[in-house]
């Protein structure tokens, strides 16, 4: 599985913190399905959604790493407990 960029990552948890875009960010995830979340096009478009929302560049490199660790982890964001473990990934924990 691939990993995440440190950078990228640190970037997205200090933006997280902002109660305005904590919430955005929180609709997008909520209105995604498994399913869209196990082909890229479905990971892409939610990285693009994430970063036009956060006003976070994403190169191209970047964006195709992120949907192949999204992929991998096959996570359903319909689901309280892999909203909780992915929570936790997100938050280093």
């Amino acid at each position: 599985m691939s990993q995440l960029d440190p950078r990228l990552m640190r970037t997205f948890r200090c933006r997280m913190m902002d109660p305005r875009c904590f919430y955005k960010v929180c609709g997008i995830l909520r209105a995604q399905k498994c399913k869209d979340l196990k082909c890229h096009h479905g990971c892409c478009s939610m990285i693009d959604r994430l970063s036009e929302c956060m006003g976070v560049p994403v190169s191209p490199a970047e964006r195709e790493n992120a949907a192949q660790w999204l992929m991998g982890c096959g996570v359903d964001p319909q689901n309280p407990y892999h909203r909780r473990r992915m929570r936790g990934i997100v938050w280093g924990r």
